[in-house]
């Protein structure tokens, strides 16, 4: 029987209910919310809800979405006072299955950790100008590293890239002044400020999954440092601009989501899905694929 939130391992239900919330914290990059868990006696299943239709910027941003929310619940799982260990796509023939993770003994978080556990409640998307404040270069290290620990890389945009990057933002078939996700205007990109694109060796569900851990890891790091961050997927809504960004980086990572990072004033809390509908039950079962999503659990 599907019982929704119970104890996984020697987490409580009360624990597993807190990793799920910061879990699902994450403000997706579309509307809907494509991740689904199952809890397990021992185990928390991650699922992508599939897209019987969609363009391959759709999956490949609900793949990072997926990848965010994954990265949230490592780290819940550690503020809990246990190790995450993580299996991707564990099962050969069930691509919807993308993760399996097992609280395993007992692992005191890391003071780093900590603050990027912190960060998770407040962390959403700056779609306001920013200030003429630069980021400074030790938190730029941080940046770098942060994607790097996921098995990504970060590439910063440097001034003389800017003019191209606008030129291939553009020929993007989004009005240039369409809102992405908390509004604002993603070919608002300067050379004063800080613009870096997160990419992968692979353009492969795995490497887009391992992308979206390194987004929100980057996220939630810029977040604990006092960055502010807007997602700006306009540079990559089609293939053939993302394969000129592609170039314009050397040709060696395959973009997935670019990032305008700066300071900027508070933005209000996304609102947040109940858990009961991310998470499989008796009452809320796994549908292979659900057409009325993007309208049953809201916009952002």
């Amino acid at each position: 029987m599907k019982t929704g939130v119970m104890p996984v391992g020697h987490l409580s239900a009360s624990q597993v209910h807190a990793v799920l919330l910061a879990a699902t914290a994450p403000p997706p990059l579309r509307s809907a919310r494509p991740w689904r868990f199952q809890c397990t006696p021992d185990s928390v299943e991650l699922y992508a809800d599939p897209l019987t239709t969609g363009t391959d910027s759709e999956q490949r941003e609900r793949m990072l979405d997926c990848g965010a929310a994954l990265l949230n619940l490592r780290l819940a799982i550690k503020a809990q006072g246990s190790h995450a260990d993580v299996r991707l796509f564990p099962t050969a023939g069930r691509p919807e299955l993308l993760a399996v993770v097992q609280p395993h003994g007992y692992e005191t978080i890391a003071p780093h950790d900590g603050e990027l556990v912190a960060a998770i409640a407040g962390r959403q998307s700056n779609r306001r100008p920013f200030t003429a404040a630069v980021v400074p270069d030790a938190v730029q290290r941080q940046l770098r590293r942060a994607a790097e620990v996921e098995r990504a890389w970060l590439a910063t945009i440097t001034a003389d890239q800017v003019p191209q990057l606008r030129e291939i933002m553009r020929r993007t078939e989004v009005p240039p002044a369409a809102p992405g996700p908390g509004g604002g205007n993603d070919l608002d990109v300067d050379p004063d400020r800080l613009v870096v694109v997160i990419g992968s060796l692979h353009d492969t569900a795995l490497g887009r999954l391992q992308a979206g851990q390194a987004m929100q890891r980057v996220l939630l790091t810029a977040a604990a440092a006092g960055v502010s961050a807007a997602l700006s997927p306009q540079a990559m809504a089609l293939p053939a601009t993302r394969r000129e960004l592609r170039q314009l980086l050397g040709g060696g990572l395959w973009p997935q989501i670019m990032l305008r990072l700066g300071h900027g004033t508070a933005v209000p809390s996304s609102a947040r899905t109940p858990l009961e509908d991310v998470v499989i039950s008796d009452e809320h079962p796994f549908a292979a694929s659900r057409p009325d999503g993007a309208r049953r659990h809201g916009s952002r």
